[in-house]
């Protein structure tokens, strides 16, 4: 069986400290933007939120500053 890297797997399901560390950003500041509704939406397992890699990205593209 052969693993896959975590980076190639779009669908990878990724913590909130996952994202904290791929956006260089502090997790105080992804709760406060979700609270606001600005943040990528999340998946709720449990007590946990989760984002599935893809569509983090594709949300963050969507973000590109235009200048």
């Amino acid at each position: 069986m052969k693993l896959v890297a975590s980076a190639d797997v779009p669908d990878r399901l990724l913590s909130i400290d996952d994202v904290a560390q791929m956006l260089q950003i502090p997790v105080q500041s992804i709760y406060k933007q979700r609270s606001v509704g600005t943040f990528c939406p999340a998946y709720r397992i449990g007590r946990h939120l989760r984002w599935r890699r893809g569509e983090l990205l594709s949300w963050l593209e969507s973000r590109k500053d235009p200048v």
